[in-house]
């Protein structure tokens, strides 16, 4: 055995973990987006274009004020969870979150009261009735107190109960939409209440089992300490609000609801890519990055775990490009076919984005909150008036474009800002080149149109499996993380030849 081994199989062990880790969160995910998306036909049969834009424009409005109200609370109850000292004071940190969550919802319920007829009026004006804003607001509420107990789950790594709850909420929500708009006719008043009446057991739930477990505390100085690690990651937040949702309110004045309710269908299709990849590593890495940072040989983990996941994410969202035809023509209603031409570029979008979250690394690792906080309402700015000037001339293409050169610049100025603060060479360079390729494979499948639907998914998989092919003979991977790989592909290889009973090659099982 070589020097290096050891280190391999070091960095191959940290790998294992992380994928181990993103598996089940991933699992859990995938299971409510496939069950969220599997209900698009249902919805496109039972609601118009219009309705759709209504619901599009009251959950945007209802995320971009979680984001404000939420300030920065998961990844600083986790960073806090992490440095607290003992299981006592952990239990403390937990507490106070809780009992503040509970608190300021409270308030902030009661403040929305208030101003519920100028908030409808200004979001729909006469078109909707208030009580639709104070249903989707409730659910809101609900879920921000929850939170808390949510993140306890996480910060305890209890992926597999975590996922299984969302597993379980989406379920139960999706089962109350059929029966309220299918058989009681309730149309967008079934699917807010629906939500209402999930987050309310939800939060009853997991509320008491945190409480239960982690006792009635509040410390203060835990709390400033979460507030301000938080507190600027809210502006970074705003901004991803901002390049996430903000076309579909420029779509909403300068076009129109149907507008909106067509390139709102084709962005979920789109978002799968966040959805399957992006927020399953998130999840998993907004812990795990401190506890590889405490390793000494953490650079090479960094620099290999970026690789595999940055290659993960552009095979992913070739595939998701690839099959975007086919898929919209299967799943919705003729009406809503237009939405399919923006799919491949919110896919590619999301890569970036997906990239951009890794290359803030330098920052989170030293605490530069702030700095995370400033690029991402930069970002919001560039997004704002790309979204005023190409949606007035490109309309839904348009909305998708700005949205791809946003996640861009982010992407680029995150990986710029990061490297200043803490150079951790990633090979961004091997992993541009991998992405030319897959769109350059993209490009060259839409050229040649097929003369069957059958002969096209057969020329699309081909083109899929040539695609790692084409990445190892040109030698994107660098060396090692190229061994690490190889080494992996090799203890896989072992553990399925025991599965079948064949001999084992001594060189792999040791």
């Amino acid at each position: 055995m070589t020097a290096a081994a050891p280190e391999r199989e070091n960095v191959l062990k940290e790998i294992r973990t992380a994928v181990r880790h993103m598996a089940v969160y991933g699992l859990g995910n995938i299971l409510v987006r496939v069950l969220g998306f599997l209900m698009i036909p249902f919805y496109t049969h039972y609601f118009t274009p219009e309705d759709v834009g209504i619901l599009e424009i009251l959950d945007l409005s209802m995320s971009l004020f979680a984001l404000i109200l939420n300030m920065g609370m998961t990844p600083a109850l986790l960073r806090a969870y992490a440095a607290a000292e003992s299981a006592e004071d952990k239990r403390k940190v937990i507490s106070t979150a809780c009992l503040f969550a509970a608190g300021t919802g409270l308030l902030t319920f009661l403040l929305g009261l208030a101003c519920l007829h100028p908030a409808t009026g200004l979001l729909f004006g006469s078109k909707v009735p208030a009580w639709y804003v104070l249903l989707s607001f409730s659910s809101l509420v609900l879920s921000y107190m929850a939170n808390p107990a949510r993140t306890y789950l996480r910060a305890l790594d209890k992926a597999a109960t975590f996922s299984i709850l969302d597993t379980a909420g989406t379920l139960v929500l999706l089962v109350l939409n059929i029966v309220f708009i299918a058989w009681f006719k309730m149309g967008i008043v079934g699917v807010l209440l629906s939500s209402v009446l999930v987050g309310g057991i939800q939060f009853a739930l997991l509320s008491g089992w945190a409480f239960y477990r982690a006792g009635f505390h509040f410390v203060r100085h835990q709390m400033r300490r979460m507030l301000r690690f938080g507190a600027p990651l809210v502006f970074a937040n705003l901004g991803l609000f901002v390049l996430n949702f903000s076309d579909r309110f420029f779509l909403q004045h300068l076009r129109s609801l149907e507008a909106v309710g067509i390139y709102a269908l084709g962005y979920k299709f789109g978002y799968m890519m966040n959805a399957m990849v992006v927020q399953p590593f998130f999840v998993m890495w907004q812990s795990r990055m401190y506890n590889v940072y405490a390793q000494p040989d953490h650079i090479k983990i960094y620099q290999q775990i970026f690789a595999f996941y940055s290659l993960g994410l552009i095979y992913a969202g070739l595939a998701m490009s690839l099959f975007s035809p086919e898929t919209v023509r299967i799943m919705v209603e003729p009406r809503f076919a237009a939405s399919q031409d923006v799919i491949p570029v919110v896919v590619l979008s999301y890569i970036f984005y997906g990239l951009s979250y890794y290359a803030q690394l330098g920052m989170f690792l030293t605490e530069r909150t702030k700095v995370i906080g400033i690029i991402g309402a930069a970002s919001a700015v560039l997004n704002v008036v790309l979204n005023y000037f190409l949606i007035g001339y490109f309309g839904m293409m348009g909305a998708a474009f700005a949205t791809l050169l946003s996640f861009g610049f982010l992407c680029g100025v995150s990986y710029w800002r990061s490297q200043v603060i803490l150079r951790i060479p990633l090979g961004l360079e091997r992993m541009a080149a991998a992405l030319v390729i897959a769109v350059a494979l993209y490009f060259g499948c839409r050229r040649f149109t097929q003369p069957s639907t059958v002969i096209a998914v057969f020329a699309k998989l081909a083109i899929l499996a040539a695609y790692p092919v084409v990445l190892w003979k040109s030698r994107i991977l660098h060396p090692s993380a190229a061994a690490t790989l190889s080494l992996a592909i090799g203890l896989v290889t072992a553990v399925g030849r025991r599965l079948l009973g064949l001999r084992v090659p001594e060189a792999i099982s040791q």
